[in-house]
């Protein structure tokens, strides 16, 4: 933790109303000066300090989201790395994972400049809005089997925010997750694999949250599509308690991946299951009902003419009976 992280957590810590710089310096062992370019710093963040003649004040306690307000709230074994700003955190995770690092390594940044979703979409994440995080995985199933990593982390997510927020959420196949019918989390899992044993040498999979709104709103293009857990930026550690949450979910159901018992919980939370969908395939487009998601994700159409299952591709749900 560097000395910024440490005197926001400092002053999110106070009792009384107001610390000394030399305080705060004597309890970091640093200088007083380093004291007044990192308060300097976390105000140019947006941070509401608030300097007096006897120190400063933090005001309505503005997030604390730090490696270790973090570590606070987790009951995994992690190893976490925070950053202020990335290219994405799936592209630090995926180098990390080739040098070695080991699973349960966890890249989280406060903004991501280049963002990525499925199918090479971008994932708006260039304020400090959102949760960006990816894990790092060493597992031992199939490639066959990764398609399980991504349903983890949408159960997962779904878990965590309806715990830690209280807002209800659904998945529409295979990882996108929505609130009142708009896409509050996206899911992206990216694998290397060994071709001669068919086995994964590592998995990362990333997750991106909009939190709160970016201060401007959501873009014109997807303001009718993207919705945020919160009207407004929370306060306190909610989002290093979201942060916690979801790990430690993700572990839970990872740790027995084998018995897919996460199947259920998905499929329970689906959005798609009983209506009327398109599944885009590539160049194919394939019209029908969602009739159901089977023990390996699979989505599983009824087209009228027969039964079919994907295990890959992107369903949009019919509305009104056209297509969306």
């Amino acid at each position: 933790m560097n000395t910024k992280e440490k005197v926001i957590e400092i002053l999110y810590n106070m009792d009384k109303e107001e610390i000394s710089g030399e305080e705060i310096a004597k309890r970091l062992n640093v200088t007083r000066n380093s004291i007044w370019k990192a308060i300097n710093s976390l105000k140019n963040e947006g941070y509401d300090i608030t300097s007096l003649p006897n120190g400063y004040r933090l005001n309505n306690k503005s997030e604390l989201y730090t490696k270790e307000s973090i570590n606070k709230h987790l009951k995994t074994d992690c190893d976490i790395i925070i950053y202020d700003k990335v290219d994405s955190t799936n592209n630090i995770a995926k180098m990390l994972a080739q040098q070695g690092k080991k699973e349960g390594t966890v890249v989280i940044a406060k903004s991501q400049a280049q963002g990525r979703g499925r199918m090479g979409r971008s994932f708006i994440s260039d304020s400090e809005n959102g949760l960006y995080m990816t894990i790092i995985l060493r597992p031992t199933v199939l490639a066959s089997e990764c398609v399980s990593i991504t349903v983890i982390g949408a159960v997962a997510v779904c878990e965590a925010i309806e715990k830690i927020c209280g807002k209800e959420c659904l998945i529409k196949w295979v990882n996108d997750i929505y609130i009142n019918e708009k896409k509050v989390s996206g899911i992206l899992t990216e694998a290397a694999i060994d071709f001669e044993s068919g086995r994964l040498q590592y998995a990362i999979i990333g997750i991106g949250i909009n939190v709160s709104p970016p201060k401007e709103g959501f873009s014109k293009e997807i303001e009718d599509i993207a919705t945020a857990i919160y009207e407004k930026s929370p306060q306190g550690e909610v989002k290093s308690m979201l942060c916690a949450e979801i790990i430690d979910r993700f572990f839970f159901h990872y740790n027995k991946i084998e018995k897919k018992e996460f199947i259920n919980k998905y499929r329970e939370k689906s959005m798609i299951i009983n209506e009327m969908v398109d599944v885009y395939v590539g160049e194919e487009i394939i019209s029908g009902k969602a009739i159901d998601i089977d023990r390996d994700a699979c989505l599983v159409v009824d087209t009228g003419k027969e039964i079919r299952k994907f295990n890959s591709g992107e369903a949009r749900v019919r509305k009104n009976g056209k297509k969306a």
